[in-house]
């Protein structure tokens, strides 16, 4: 649309340039003719890759993807976006899979070493999986927790496909860095209590109360410039591993007698985590 509408005010100049001089000297030629070629070259100045006055409050994040470009072109491409195909660059550097080196061909292939968009495009690329191309795309590394969710309530056999994906609670490229006013008991309360499905049980509701306070928790501490310990990181992970093998299979029996030891793990976690902030640096 952008390009076409150049495209008409070129002509329309072309066609007013012609009006209003219709025997041109050569010096009138020769100066309308460089004036419509500058306007040309900023006019699509975008399309060629040039630098462009639009300004983005994400200038970091996009550097930062750009920084991490190196040889793949996915980052290197969508770095340069603007809109939605852009966002998911910013957004992806500062999740879990961007800190640890996984580029977007490890969810959605492609050839991230070709800077051509059909070539990059083409082998096995998947742009927007639906919820069973989703699993299956999250399963390939996350093979265990696949396991679980497919034998929970949130996947009934009789409908072969899932009520709630992967993406839907982990975010799709945010994964492992929510934003601060996300809440996984707000969340999952956005269905449990309401019409057909009874509220959790307070237990289960403590639960995902722990993890928001400890998402909430480590987050403070990095913002107050201090690092988490390795063993506050191994203990985390640890309380996230015996959450995972309850919430992912919806284990209600399971749950209940586990959460108890749960949530005294957790407690002794966040104290460490605010000893840990307090400490002087």
């Amino acid at each position: 649309m952008r390009h076409a509408r150049r495209h008409s005010v070129s002509n329309q100049r072309e066609v007013m340039d012609g009006a209003s001089t219709r025997r041109p000297s050569f010096i009138i030629r020769r100066s309308a003719l460089l004036l419509c070629l500058t306007w040309v070259a900023f006019a699509r100045a975008p399309f060629l890759g040039w630098a462009t006055p639009q300004a983005s409050n994400d200038g970091q994040a996009i550097k930062a993807g750009e920084a991490k470009a190196g040889g793949d072109s996915c980052i290197a491409c969508h770095s340069r976006e603007s809109g939605k195909t852009g966002q998911p660059v910013k957004l992806h550097v500062a999740s879990t899979h961007g800190k640890a080196g996984i580029g977007c061909h490890g969810c959605h292939g492609g050839d991230p070493s070709q800077a051509e968009k059909g070539r990059a495009h083409a082998p096995g690329f998947v742009a927007k999986p639906d919820a069973n191309g989703t699993l299956l795309m999250c399963g390939a590394c996350h093979q265990q927790p696949l396991a679980l969710f497919k034998g929970s309530r949130h996947f009934p056999a009789q409908r072969g496909r899932p009520r709630l994906d992967c993406a839907e609670c982990h975010g799709v490229h945010t994964v492992g860095s929510a934003p601060a006013s996300f809440s996984f008991a707000t969340f999952c309360a956005g269905c449990h209590g309401l019409e057909y499905l009874p509220a959790l049980p307070p237990p289960f509701q403590d639960l995902l109360n722990l993890s928001d306070d400890l998402r909430e928790g480590l987050r403070n501490l990095e913002e107050s410039g201090r690092s988490a310990s390795g063993d506050l990181i191994q203990r985390r992970k640890e309380i996230r591993r015996l959450t995972s093998e309850i919430v992912h299979p919806t284990d209600l029996k399971g749950g209940l007698e586990q959460i108890p030891h749960l949530l005294q793990l957790g407690e002794a976690l966040k104290r460490q985590i605010q000893s840990e902030q307090n400490r002087k640096p």
